[in-house]
């Protein structure tokens, strides 16, 4: 992207936040006048300039990079593999959360869904309810896995209620990132599976603070809840993404299934 698309991106991104040039300019410390200039391509941007804007706009450091870009800057952010020398520390993170929650499950997710790790108890979960045979790329991502009828998706005794609650969690997503075409792509995928079109809004689920996830496939059945952990203050665009999806059980049946 050349520096000619960098009025055209910011101009997205603060529509997208639904902030006018006054509001914009205000948060970013800059006077309307200039942040006008900036939208129009009339004033160049320094690189200071674009990482206040982008803090601003509250971009993920992906789409702070390619702010970056677009004004002829270098991206300032790293995007490190999560095995790299560079991420060695959370990576080291991660595992201890994913030790430390067995023998429940929990799994390493990045900003698309795909899951990077698994502990012991999700092992177990899968091996226990999800039939074989199933795509790698269905059985590779949480979103596919709990809306592909050829996931878990036949065994979720309350699916409408978890179809909904995922499709609307991955619409929020899209909606506060709406340039980040993968996780677009991911939405308009999940809400053509047969069913998911038709869902309606079912209203709180059964008095519990979060979306409770029940399973039952011959003998085994289970009722978890999950929490989501981020990491804080990332620096590099993979830690960001990460997400840790953390699954509790509801009742002591679903504790003692684990267990044993």
């Amino acid at each position: 992207m050349t520096i000619d698309g960098f009025p055209r991106l910011l101009r997205s991104w603060r529509t997208a936040r639904r902030l006018s040039q006054e509001q914009l300019a205000a948060d970013a410390q800059v006077s309307t006048r200039h942040l006008s200039f900036l939208e129009t391509g009339k004033a160049q941007p320094s690189r200071s300039m674009v990482l206040v804007l982008g803090s601003a706009l509250e971009l993920e450091l992906r789409e702070r990079n390619l702010l970056l870009n677009s004004a002829g800057f270098a991206p300032v952010y790293a995007s490190s593999a999560l095995d790299s020398l560079a991420l060695a520390p959370v990576r080291r993170a991660l595992e201890l959360v994913l030790a430390q929650q067995e023998p429940f499950s929990a799994v390493v997710i990045d900003r698309c869904w795909n899951v990077l790790q698994a502990n012991g108890g999700a092992a177990r979960l899968l091996g226990a309810f999800l039939p074989t045979g199933v795509e790698p790329q269905v059985a590779g991502n949480l979103a596919r896995l709990a809306l592909h009828p050829g996931g878990l998706r036949p065994f979720i005794v309350n699916w409408p209620e978890i179809a909904e609650a995922s499709v609307e969690r991955l619409a929020r997503e899209v909606t506060a990132f709406p340039l980040d075409e993968e996780r677009r792509s991911l939405l308009d995928e999940v809400r053509g599976y047969d069913g998911v079109g038709a869902l309606g809004r079912l209203g709180p689920g059964a008095g519990l603070p979060a979306a409770t996830i029940h399973l039952r496939r011959g003998p085994h059945e289970v009722r978890l809840f999950m929490l989501l952990t981020t990491i804080g203050t990332p620096l590099d665009v993979t830690a960001q993404e990460l997400s840790i999806e953390t699954y509790f059980p509801v009742d002591e049946a679903t504790e003692r299934w684990f267990r044993q």
